[in-house]
This record gives structure tokens, sequence and C-alpha cells, in this order.
């Protein structure tokens, strides 16, 4: 019954996080802005901040790894259901077209470091993702899946902290958006299932 559950809850929880993904991160009521991850990836990349810091455009990223991570997931779980792989391929694929650098980038824009990190984790994305939706053997498939799980919290609350900083450098009063908090909680009990199932 415990196994029929947590099966049941997966989908559901890799909605929420895909729902929190595009929903406010980051609020300034007095600008009238509520940035969602995906705009607000975009607007940090634009910060010299973020452009001069070591490793380069790391808040643009963190922001964009919960994404990526959120494709493999979903992908992994419609293989399972589906047994088809080509189903599952084609839900990384999509995941990874949102992560696609605009057109500009394939031909006159190819030295600029924003698009070329997006390009990257689109490689990233597929080169990780094809061999886990795969998922042979089956336990390696579910560490593959509690570590992504994992480097999608990580790197939710470091981006979210670090935009947020980057915001209050403009004397802007900030508050905390429901989407980084709904896509970090439903992740980490992503996890926990995972956890439960590697070890039963």
């Amino acid at each position: 019954m415990r196994r029929l559950n947590s099966s049941s809850l997966l989908p559901l929880l890799i909605m929420f996080a895909l729902i929190g993904y595009c929903l406010p991160w980051v609020l300034t009521p007095a600008s009238g802005l509520s940035l969602g991850a995906y705009d607000l990836a975009e607007w940090s990349s634009l910060h010299p901040v973020v452009r001069q810091t070591v490793p380069f455009l790391w808040t643009t990223l963190a922001l964009r790894i919960p994404l990526a991570i959120l494709g493999i997931l979903l992908a992994t779980y419609v293989r399972k259901i589906s047994h088809q792989i080509p189903i599952a391929i084609l839900c990384l694929l999509v995941a990874a077209i949102a992560l696609l650098p605009p057109l500009e980038f394939f031909t006159t824009y190819r030295d600029d470091p924003n698009y070329r990190q997006q390009f990257i984790l689109v490689l990233l994305t597929l080169i990780i993702g094809i061999p886990t939706v795969i998922g042979k053997p089956k336990r390696l498939q579910r560490g593959a899946l509690i570590a992504l799980s994992v480097l999608g919290i990580i790197s939710s609350a470091i981006g979210l902290y670090q935009a947020q900083s980057l915001l209050q450098g403009f004397d802007l009063h900030t508050a905390i958006g429901s989407g980084g908090i709904i896509t970090s909680i439903a992740l980490a009990a992503v996890t926990c299932i995972y956890i439960t199932k590697q070890s039963s």
C-alpha cells in the first residue's frame, strides 16, 4: 500500500514542482515585479555582478538547473507508466527545447556567455537524461534520480537566495514568492519517495 501511494504521489509532486517553477519566486511589491524562476534567470544573466562572479553566471545557472532536472524526472516517470522510450524521450526533448537559447545564438551571438550556458545545459540535460530515462539497472536509475532531486533542491535554494540578494542591492523591498518554496518542497518530497524505493 505504501508503495502504491508513493507511486501515485510522484506525478503530482513533479507537476507541483513545475507549477512552482512558473510561479513568482521573488516579489517586489513597491515596483510591481513578480519574477518566476525562468524570468529571474534571464534577469540575473544581465546583472554585472553575476557576469563578474566565479563560477561565471552561477546565479543564472542555479535558477535554470531545476527546470532541466524536472524534465528528466517527468520523462523518467512517463517511461515507467507508458513503457515507451520514444514518448519519454519526447518529454525530455520538450524540456530541452524550453532551455534552448534564442535562434541568434546559432547565427550571430555564438560568443554570448548566457546563450552558451543555455546551450550547454541543453546538452547536459540530454546526455544525463537519456541514460536515466532508459534506466538499466533500476537501482542505478533510482540513485541518479535521488542525486538529481537533491541537486534540484540545492540549486533552487541557492538561486532564490542569490537572486533576492541582487534585487535587494537595488534598494528594492523584496519578498520570497511561493514558487521557489513549492518547487523546493515538491523536490524534497520526490527525493524522499526515491530514497524509500531505493532502500526497499
